[in-house]
C-alpha cells in the first residue's frame, strides 16, 4: 500500500478519535460558570501562597479591598482540627475552634469542611445557609475548600465561598457519588440521614432522590408524598415519560443524564431540570440514585 495513503488513513483515524474524545466531554472544563472558575482560582492562589510563604501570608488575607477580601468575598484559613486562623469578616473570631459550627438548619458545616479536605482529593464543596457579612438573614452559600501544607509542616484548610451561586454539574455528580458511597456503607439505613435538611444531600434547589428499577420512589425530600408510589408511567408537562426513559437507559449503562420538566422545591409550576443518575447495588437490589438542578 502507498505510504501516503497509510499516513492519510492514520491521520483520519486520529482526527476521528479526537472528535470522539471531545464528544464524550473529556476536553470540557470542569466548571461551566465564570464565577465558579474564578472562586476556585482564588482558593488555588491562596493555597500556592501558603505552600510558599506559610503563615507569613496570613496578614495579606486580612487586607480589605484586596484580591483576597472585597465585597462579600474573603479567604479563610483553618487547621484540620477546626481551629480558625484567618477570618477577615471578624478577626476577633480567630483563634476559636469551629469544628462544631452549624448552619441555621443544623448542618454540621465545620465537620463537613474538614471532611472535604481530609480525603484523597484534598478538596471539595460544601453548601449551606449563612448570613452575608453585616446581615442577619441567611442565604445559600457554596464554599470551595482545599488542603495546603505550609513550609512549617502545618496542614491547613483554605476556603472561600459565594452566595446564591449557580449550580454546577460538578455539584450534582459529587452529591450523587457521596450518596452512593453512604448507601454502600450503611445500606438502606442511610435514607433517614439523607432526607434531612441538615444533610449534605439537600442544597440550593437540589436534593438526592432514590428509586428502584421498577420506578418505585424510595426517597424524595422535596416531594415526600411521592415516596412509596410507582412513577414508571409519570409524564412531565410536555408529555415526556421521563422515568420510563431513564430506567430504560440504565438497563444497559451504569449512569445517565436526563432532561425534563419538574417543579423546583416549594413551587408547583414546572421548570426545565437536568438530572444525573447512577445505579448502586444495596442489599442485593439495584437502586437508582439521582440529583438534578435547574440550569
Amino acid at each position: 500500500m502507498d505510504t501516503k495513503h497509510v499516513r492519510a488513513g492514520v491521520l483520519i483515524g486520529l482526527l476521528f478519535l479526537s472528535a470522539c474524545v471531545a464528544e464524550k466531554g473529556l476536553n470540557k472544563p470542569k466548571y461551566e460558570y465564570k464565577e465558579t472558575i474564578e472562586l476556585v482560582a482564588l482558593v488555588d492562589d491562596a493555597v500556592d501562597l501558603i505552600k510558599k510563604n506559610g503563615e507569613d501570608c496570613f496578614p495579606e488575607f486580612r487586607k480589605k479591598d484586596s484580591k483576597w477580601q472585597h465585597d462579600d468575598l474573603y479567604i479563610f484559613v483553618w487547621g484540620l482540627d477546626g481551629m480558625r486562623f484567618v477570618y477577615p469578616p471578624d478577626p476577633e473570631g480567630e483563634g476559636k475552634n469551629m469544628l462544631d459550627l452549624k448552619d441555621i438548619n443544623g448542618k454540621p458545616i465545620g465537620r463537613m469542611f474538614v471532611k472535604e479536605v481530609s480525603g484523597k482529593k484534598g478538596e471539595g464543596w460544601v453548601h449551606y445557609e449563612w448570613p452575608k457579612p453585616g446581615e442577619v438573614t441567611p442565604t445559600w452559600k457554596s464554599t470551595y475548600l482545599k488542603r495546603a501544607k505550609a513550609p512549617s509542616g502545618k496542614v491547613y484548610l483554605i476556603g472561600s465561598g459565594l452566595y446564591n451561586m449557580k449550580c454546577e454539574k460538578e455539584f450534582i455528580v459529587g452529591a450523587v457519588d457521596n450518596a452512593v458511597e453512604l448507601l454502600k456503607e450503611k445500606g438502606l439505613n442511610a435514607i433517614g440521614e439523607m432526607r434531612l435538611s441538615a444533610s449534605e444531600f439537600v442544597f440550593l434547589d437540589s436534593y438526592v432522590f432514590i428509586k428502584d428499577m421498577e420506578g418505585n420512589e424510595i426517597l424524595n425530600p422535596a416531594f415526600p408524598d411521592l415516596e412509596g408510589q410507582n412513577l414508571y408511567g409519570l409524564q412531565d408537562s410536555n408529555g415526556k415519560y421521563f422515568i420510563r426513559e431513564e430506567l430504560e437507559l440504565l438497563r444497559t449503562q451504569d449512569e445517565c443524564w436526563m432532561e425534563y420538566m419538574w417543579p423546583k422545591p416549594g413551587e408547583s409550576e414546572p421548570s426545565g431540570k437536568l438530572v444525573y443518575m447512577r445505579k448502586v447495588n444495596v442489599d442485593n437490589k439495584i437502586l437508582v440514585v439521582g440529583a438534578g438542578y435547574f440550569p
